[in-house]
């Protein structure tokens, strides 16, 4: 046992043993390196879900913010990643203090004003002031951390308008299709060729590259080059190609198909559209929904590098 543990175990048993807290024990739900999370702060998180969301700036991208009733494992997750960002952001009474003067001097109110306002909500100004904290150190972790990585190309959105079209059949363009093809007729039996096909597929399942794959297996003339059949439209496809394109959508691989001469496997890549026509009405729409996703993920990055970072332990006790 390392020292963390003990720490984390010194905590619960102080709690426990101490006469203070002979009736009410405030339990323990986890330790972000000299920090503790208890129940009472989960408990808080839930009574004070409607104020956080006006707050907190990375509120509205989290799972979580759609859960009234979240459970408290959620909770203590999110917590932990607060307090991360609070440890790494850390933020003074006084920075806060002159937050909240701004929002006052914004809706020309003074401190007793806002206060009674709070009240009304249900809420204590004391939670308020810890929410204006943890909102202003992740608004520092956005401007420091996040707002230069999350970033969207024009070659991202038009990327992402062809795919979110490209099932279609008046779809104009072409795909940059990859082939595995075994032939039946190079095998004593169709059962013997099906076998070969179902162990290029489980090499490209492994992670095996599609390109080596197909080097290795198919008896395709474009074996040599790795599959690669180069761009196709829709009208130079044989009818099962496809079908098989449009079920598997852009970017995938496919499964096993059949025709009476072979066994096929399929690789979708790039996709080139013959024009940008309805890309311009979509396009701003398309870079706010690109953005979004490219913030949480830039946001769930970092997280996850503090996390691996800094000693974390949960209480998994019921």
């Amino acid at each position: 046992m390392n020292f963390q543990d003990f720490s984390f175990l010194g905590l619960a048993l102080s709690l426990m043993l101490n006469p203070a807290h002979a009736e009410i024990v405030d339990r323990v739900e986890a330790i972000i390196n000299k920090k503790a999370i208890y129940k009472s702060d989960v408990d808080l998180y839930k009574s004070t879900i409607s104020l956080r969301a006006k707050v907190d700036p990375l509120f509205a991208s989290e799972p979580l913010s759609k859960k009234m009733k979240p459970a408290d494992s959620e909770v203590i997750d999110f917590l932990i990643n607060e307090n991360l960002i609070l440890e790494k952001f850390p933020v003074a009474d006084s920075e806060v203090e002159q937050e909240i003067n701004g929002i006052q001097g914004n809706l020309k109110i003074d401190r007793d004003s806002l206060k009674a306002a709070i009240r009304r909500e249900g809420f204590k100004f004391d939670d308020y002031f810890k929410l204006m904290r943890a909102s202003i150190s992740k608004r520092q972790l956005i401007d420091r951390e996040i707002r230069n990585k999350a970033a969207v190309s024009d070659d991202d959105i038009r990327a992402d308008f062809n795919r979110a079209h490209a099932g279609s059949k008046s779809f104009r363009g072409s795909f940059h299709l990859f082939l595995i093809k075994i032939t039946k007729k190079n095998f004593k039996t169709s059962q013997l060729a099906k076998e070969q096909a179902q162990a290029a597929l489980d090499s490209i399942k492994k992670a095996e590259a599609f390109e080596e794959v197909a080097k290795r297996f198919s008896d395709d003339e474009s074996q040599a080059a790795g599959g690669d059949l180069g761009y196709l439209s829709y009208s130079d496809m044989s009818p099962m190609l496809q079908k098989e394109v449009q079920k598997i959508g852009p970017e995938k691989v496919g499964g096993l198909i059949e025709d009476k001469l072979n066994y096929m496997i399929v690789k979708t890549g790039e996709i080139k559209a013959e024009s940008d026509a309805g890309l311009e009405k979509e396009r701003e729409s398309i870079r706010g929904r690109l953005m979004e996703t490219e913030f949480r993920h830039q946001v769930q990055l970092w997280l996850e590098r503090e996390r691996s970072k800094n000693f974390v332990k949960i209480n998994t006790k019921s």
